[in-house]
């Protein structure tokens, strides 16, 4: 096999791999075929090596595949391993008890915000972020601190194709609103989210920057909206950008 046809093999099991997400954690071989437009025997042999090396499981009784332990394996040395989440965890559970609510924190992965640590909240009211987790920039008050603090390209990039998809009524899809909401956060240094996202769900979002200067991660706090009402709200955004300014300095920023 050439160098170019082990590439485009490797290129094809990614892709599979990537096709499972917290929506969709079992897939079919023909659900797999029609979701990467790829032919299902060309799937079944993908599949059956992953399986080989446990990156994959099947159902014994309903056939599906889905994430097998070799892949749970790999990603627990990246968070076990990853120095910036080490660093954030503790302020994490610091932030839950200070606050009553969920917290995470997200990492910018392509033109989406990933959850890469998070604690949730001990209240039966609260909203609750998977890790794993992907969130479009604009829907989310961490996504757009990525978009307001980060490389100005990522914003034309996503509005080349016209106005963004709308995930709620609230969601800001229009460039003209995204650029007002933009140029007040770089004024205030925090990020809100109003059910933008999900319908009944707010968060609250501060930088964390690494000792070159540049964002790296966003600190956010979610909660109903329903039980956190203005006055709560506050209290949380100080909170969060309390703690992230210290995360902030053990990643070896002085600004």
């Amino acid at each position: 096999m050439t160098e170019d046809a082990s590439r485009k093999t490797v290129d094809k099991a990614m892709r599979v791999l990537h096709a499972f997400s917290s929506e969709q954690t079992e897939l079919t071989i023909g659900e797999l075929s029609t979701a990467l437009g790829m032919h299902k025997s060309v799937v079944s042999r993908l599949v059956s090596s992953l399986r080989d090396w446990r990156m994959l499981e099947k159902d014994a009784v309903t056939q599906r595949i889905r994430i097998g332990a070799g892949a749970f394996r790999l990603g627990t040395l990246y968070t076990r391993e990853n120095h910036l989440i080490r660093v954030a965890q503790a302020k994490l559970e610091s932030l839950v008890q200070q606050t009553g609510q969920s917290a995470h924190l997200t990492v910018l992965d392509g033109d989406r915000v990933l959850v890469v640590a998070t604690v949730d909240s001990p209240s039966a009211l609260r909203v609750i972020m998977r890790l794993g987790d992907y969130r479009d920039l604009h829907t989310t008050a961490a996504g757009k601190l990525f978009l307001a603090l980060g490389d100005p390209a990522m914003l034309d990039k996503l509005f080349s194709q016209g106005d963004l998809p709308s995930a709620t009524p609230h969601t800001l899809t229009q460039r003209d609103e995204l650029d007002k909401a933009l140029a007040r956060i770089r004024r205030e240094g925090v990020a809100w989210n109003r059910g933008e996202n999900t319908l009944g769900a707010g968060a609250v979002a501060a930088p964390i920057f690494d000792a070159h200067g540049d964002m790296v991660a966003a600190l956010s706090v979610v909660y109903p909206l329903n039980v956190v009402n203005a006055q709560a709200s506050k209290k949380i955004a100080e909170s969060t950008l309390a703690a992230a300014p210290l995360i902030s300095t053990e990643l070896g920023f002085n600004g």
